[in-house]
């Protein structure tokens, strides 16, 4: 019973620090909604984990298998695996904090729907991109071409529709990646930067196309929008809705 009583209060003392991190970063509603997901995102982590043991007790067995432009099939099969293998457990390590802020974000505000497109533009349109057009190299890939896509989507998404806090962590997830694959890497020239450019430009063009599919709608609904991502316009446009004059006889 001790031991069970333990087990419980430690999984409910991580639980509430990782909500209150949560709260910090995104806000109290946001941080409920991402709380929901939060086993989505915790199996996604444990695959990745597992890839990236493999690797590494394998001495890098699963890098022979890295995305290779132009390369058939074993290049081409590097499209799959490349996303799921870092350089090195130090770089994973690191990786998955921009990572995790973004893809749980994005998770609370759009669903499991919304990351499994991101996801599925990143690593396979993005990684299409990068097989046909890259130079003639081996790339490591990991998570950094999928923070890319959910960089450059929250910054764009966030842009147009004013959010700072979304701005903030598209770009600043993305920047933290740069810096740390630059600081970290043990060859920076092996890096895919390639599949880091196309992959943004995906996911800024998929929240630029998101924003324009949405305008173009007529069933806007602001009853969906949770009250603190609510600008101020938006809630005085709820308060005193417009007047209806009647035409004078």
């Amino acid at each position: 019973r001790i031991m069970a009583s333990n087990t419980h209060f430690s999984s409910s003392a991580s639980g509430s620090f990782i909500h209150s991190a949560l709260c910090l970063l995104f806000g109290d509603t946001l941080a409920e909604a991402a709380m929901e997901h939060i086993s989505t995102y915790a199996v996604l982590l444990t695959i990745l984990t597992l890839f990236q043991l493999v690797n590494f007790f394998s001495s890098g067995a699963l890098h022979d298998v890295d995305l290779k432009p132009r390369d058939f099939p074993i290049g081409f099969v590097g499209l799959l695996v490349s996303p799921l293998v870092e350089e090195s457990f130090g770089m994973f390590v690191f990786n998955m904090i921009p990572f995790t802020i973004q893809i749980l974000y994005i998770l609370a505000r759009g669903g499991t729907h919304l990351a499994m497109v991101l996801t599925f533009l990143g690593s396979g349109v993005g990684g299409m991109l990068t097989w046909l057009l890259a130079r003639q190299d081996s790339h490591f890939c990991g998570v950094g071409p999928l923070i890319a896509t959910y960089g450059l989507y929250l910054t764009v998404s966030g842009f147009f529709s004013e959010k700072n806090r979304e701005m903030i962590l598209g770009s600043g997830g993305f920047v933290a990646y740069v810096f740390l694959a630059c600081l970290l890497s043990e060859n920076a020239r092996m890096i895919c930067w390639e599949g880091i450019t196309f992959c943004g430009l995906i996911g800024g063009g998929f929240a630029y196309y998101a924003r324009n599919a949405n305008q173009d709608s007529s069933d806007v609904m602001w009853k969906k929008v949770p009250d603190d991502i609510l600008c101020d316009d938006d809630e005085d446009a709820l308060e005193d809705p417009p007047e209806v004059v009647e035409d004078e006889l």
